[in-house]
């Protein structure tokens, strides 16, 4: 040890002295290295030291006999053990699985672990909890077909083996092996299913020359409109294996063509998801999203992150996907932006996610008071990653929970409007941190301005979605000024603006009645509005009145006949039977 990680090792507070497992973190934050890109390769070996000494015992246990030969192949290879240790999440994965997946892949082929760390990591960081692997069941029961025999059988060993043996295969003509030089947070979404060897063979014969935007094979799968008419009581899958080659033979619905699209991809080494979501109808449906690789080597990769099946004309702005390695639901743009993260800032991404890591640790080893901890978690964004989403998320907790003092407040301010910049391209997690910090805003004037700019930029963005729920908010603010013709003027003019999104023009519409009844001619202004909202839907979906359609004009009807607007609800009537609804 340096004289001058000694030195500052001197300084750790008296409490925290004995926690070995933070002692090579502190260090190198006192030295001023902490924080410092330059200095990655140091931050990582403390991050891997320090998890080797807190779970000194998980290892001893998960490596069992092999404990002494495995710690020191692994002691041999810095590298594999520093990004195994470091890839590891010490909240949110089961440590002891991880481990001992990891063991179990290295006893039964070191050489191929040697030769693939990214994807033995991958395989030990998801395997660990089964529960959180892509699991089509849910299809296979839906279409009362057959499962594969042995599908609960297949395991994190069968997996790791069957990309290792069919490496050199599924390389083709790709001058880098993926499975080489891809990054273990892509390769996540590869080896996350239980489709059998046979299956993922049969896919490399007929789909690997389909591999450059394989999504696109999501519409080989021929649209079974009995299923979809019978509400799945007839299915062209019925009785029928529930495999790739059965699903191209049948046909299904959408979650048929996602589910085979996505499993195939990731059977070529694709990064691939499957991929659900709520129309602006209020529709649910599924598509594909696949990461297609423009270039790669092991310093740089240049990737699109696409879909197929994402309907534009149904409005689609966000979709679920299942995190594989820790099982949480997150959104498909989060997914899309921790990628390309990765991609571009990799080292800057996985620093900042050391040093949160140990955040809770270094604030109380420093007694840091709430000044200085604004002042680090503004370190990590300004200096390793601006998209850091444990940082942000402190903040914006610090907001909420009044932990801010009247001076600290400025600077969460300032955050929060580099915030919107910062995620211009990723708005859903401007919107998830926004309103928190924007709690310590003392000026409602300038609070309502702030809101304002957030309508008028998820407008811009083309997120109705985001604009509605921002709108919401801001008129919630107004209503508490007494602003109440100002907040109906806002209400009906996103109302107006977005007319078909099903999912939350109901919601703004259900808000404005009650900002209505609070000012005299509010009455009058509804009535327009409900007017203006059924002249200016699309009533149909194909050749089929939409739901949202029936019911909003129907509760529109209802409203004006209750209120006596006899001209309007005229107008409203003549609307719906000029869009075939006849029951009035």
């Amino acid at each position: 040890m340096s004289r001058l990680l000694i030195a500052a090792l001197a300084l750790v507070p008296a409490a925290f002295a004995d926690d070995d497992a933070l002692k090579p973190v502190l260090e190198l934050q006192k030295v001023g290295k902490l924080l410092n890109k330059a200095d990655y390769p140091a931050v990582r070996a403390a991050a891997a030291n320090a998890f080797a000494t807190r779970h000194a015992d998980d290892i001893k246990a998960a490596f069992g006999d092999d404990h002494s030969g495995l710690t020191d192949w692994l002691a041999k290879r810095k590298d594999i053990r520093e990004e195994f240790f470091s890839a590891i999440h010490e909240t949110k994965d089961e440590i002891p699985a991880v481990l001992e997946t990891f063991r179990a892949l290295w006893k039964a082929d070191a050489a191929a672990v040697e030769k693939y760390p990214n994807l033995a990591i991958a395989v030990s960081v998801v395997w660990d909890a089964p529960g959180h692997l892509y699991d089509y069941r849910p299809h296979q029961v839906r279409t009362k077909s057959i499962l594969p025999k042995d599908y609960l059988k297949f395991g994190a060993l069968d997996e790791f083996k069957y990309h290792v043996g069919h490496a050199k295969e599924v390389q083709a003509k790709e001058a880098a092996n993926r499975l080489e030089v891809l990054p273990w947070e892509f390769l996540v979404y590869v080896v996350d299913h239980r489709t059998p060897v046979a299956e993922r063979e049969w896919a490399i014969k007929n789909y690997l020359t389909k591999r450059p935007l394989v999504g696109k094979i999501y519409h080989e799968i021929k649209y079974d409109d009995e299923m979809l008419r019978t509400r799945s009581e007839v299915c062209a899958l019925n009785d029928h294996d529930y495999t790739l080659p059965d699903i191209r033979k049948y046909g299904g619905v959408c979650a048929m063509q996602a589910d085979f699209a996505a499993r195939v991809g990731k059977s070529l080494g694709v990064p691939a998801a499957y991929i659900r979501g709520e129309a602006s109808g209020g529709e649910r449906h599924a598509w594909v999203m696949w990461v297609e690789v423009r270039s790669m080597s092991k310093a740089r990769l240049e990737f699109s992150l696409e879909s197929w099946g994402r309907y534009r004309e149904d409005n689609y702005y966000t979709g679920e996907v299942v995190d594989p390695q820790t099982g949480a639901e997150i959104l498909d743009r989060d997914l899309e932006r921790r990628l390309g993260t990765v991609a571009t800032d990799r080292v800057g991404k996985r620093q900042a996610d050391l040093v949160m890591e140990s955040y809770d640790g270094i604030a109380k080893a420093n007694n840091f008071d709430p000044k200085k901890k604004i002042r680090f978690l503004t370190d990590v964004l300004n200096k390793l990653s601006p998209v850091n989403e444990a940082a942000w998320l402190e903040l914006a907790r610090m907001a909420r929970d009044g932990e801010t003092t009247p001076e600290n407040k400025k600077a969460i301010l300032d955050q929060a409007n580099r915030l919107v910049m910062v995620f211009a391209k990723y708005p859903d997690f401007s919107w998830k941190v926004a309103p928190d910090m924007l709690a310590v805003q003392p000026d409602k004037l300038s609070r309502n301005r702030f809101y304002e700019s957030l309508v008028v930029l998820y407008e811009r963005a083309e997120r109705p979605d985001l604009a509605s729920q921002a709108r919401l908010k801001w008129a919630e603010f107004l209503g508490e000024e007494k602003k109440w013709t100002l907040a109906a003027q806002g209400l009906t003019q996103t109302i107006k603006k977005f007319p078909n999104e099903g999912r939350y023009i109901p919601k703004l519409v259900d808000e404005l009645k009650k900002v209505c009844g609070e000012f005299g001619g509010g009455t009058n202004h509804m009535a327009k509005t409900y007017v203006e909202l059924v002249r200016l839907m699309n009533p149909h979906r194909g050749d089929e009145i939409t739901k949202y359609y029936s019911k909003m004009s129907r509760e529109a009807l209802d409203y004006l006949r209750l209120e006596k607007k006899k001209k309007e609800a005229d107008e409203v009537e003549k609307l719906m039977r000029a869009a075939g609804i006849k029951d009035l």
